[in-house]
């Protein structure tokens, strides 16, 4: 009597080609935070990975800059 446990199956061949970027993936990280301020770092995450990195990098000197005084 045997199983079909593990292997491969089939109709399932892994990510397709060119899923992933040419830089490579994103590193995973872990962070703590309470619930409001992981809404906070949602809302970031997706303004950077939709492409407004530039725009979240300003903002950031910005609030630096403020910070600094």
């Amino acid at each position: 009597m045997a199983n079909n446990w593990g292997g491969k199956r089939e109709n399932q061949t892994g990510r397709p080609k060119g899923s992933v970027k040419p830089e490579g993936a994103r590193k995973q990280r872990q962070l703590r935070a309470y619930d409001d301020e992981w809404e906070l770092l949602k809302k970031f995450d997706k303004l950077i990975k939709r492409g407004q990195k530039e725009a979240c990098e300003n903002f950031i000197a910005e609030i630096e800059a403020k910070s600094a005084l």
